[in-house]
């Protein structure tokens, strides 16, 4: 993201803020104790309590905490969006093996796991080059969101093509196949690596 938009939405996080300056924007606390707490300048272990945490509480949770009270102070999800993002080459590398996983059970009789984890490796730099080029198009003139799908859409038949080939099975079943492995690699492993690169985002903004 571009510094520009990373402020843009900061500002309408904080514009929104103040037009329900009566309830808390997505804390469940009291946000006057919480106010009255800052002003006054206590401790932070106390300002902490007072949005509920537990004394006995773990690093994990302190540290929930300690961020949780820095975007209710800043309102910058802006900021937290660019750490998400910054995590995304990171969690491609974390997603490409869980990708290789499925396509072993898949084709376990197919060789190795390093085999598939060979197949998904080309198959992933092919996923890179096109979101790359999607981008860079976009930058340079804002093209149709059709055009932008049929880029997305070629993934899947190129995905489809590399399984008939590299596996050297049917066109039904390497259609079949191809499917079932886009189907559980977008509802279930993507769902949550997006949640997990939400809370890491979230966490270290």
């Amino acid at each position: 993201m571009k510094n520009e938009e990373v402020k843009t939405l900061d500002s309408i996080i904080r514009t929104s803020a103040k037009k329900s300056s009566n309830k808390p924007m997505v804390f469940d606390f009291d946000d006057k104790k919480v106010d009255s707490l800052m002003a006054a300048d206590a401790e932070t272990i106390e300002v902490y309590k007072a949005m509920g945490m537990d004394e006995n509480a773990g690093a994990i949770t302190r540290k929930f905490y300690e961020q949780s009270l820095k975007f209710y102070k800043q309102r910058n999800g802006g900021q937290i969006l660019q750490a998400a993002y910054d995590t995304i080459p990171i969690a491609l590398f974390i997603l490409l093996p869980i990708f290789a996983l499925i396509l072993k059970i898949l084709f376990y009789k197919h060789g190795s796991y390093s085999h598939h984890l060979v197949f998904s490796f080309y198959f992933f730099s092919f996923l890179f080059t096109v979101f790359s080029l999607i981008l860079i198009i976009n930058y340079i003139w804002d093209v149709p969101n059709w055009i932008d799908w049929l880029f997305v859409l070629s993934t899947y038949f190129y995905l489809y093509l590399a399984i008939k080939r590299f596996y050297k099975q049917g066109r039904f079943l390497s259609f079949f196949k191809t499917g079932l492995t886009s189907f559980v690699y977008l509802m279930i492993v993507i769902p949550i690596a997006i949640i997990i690169i939400s809370m890491v985002g979230f966490l270290f903004y």
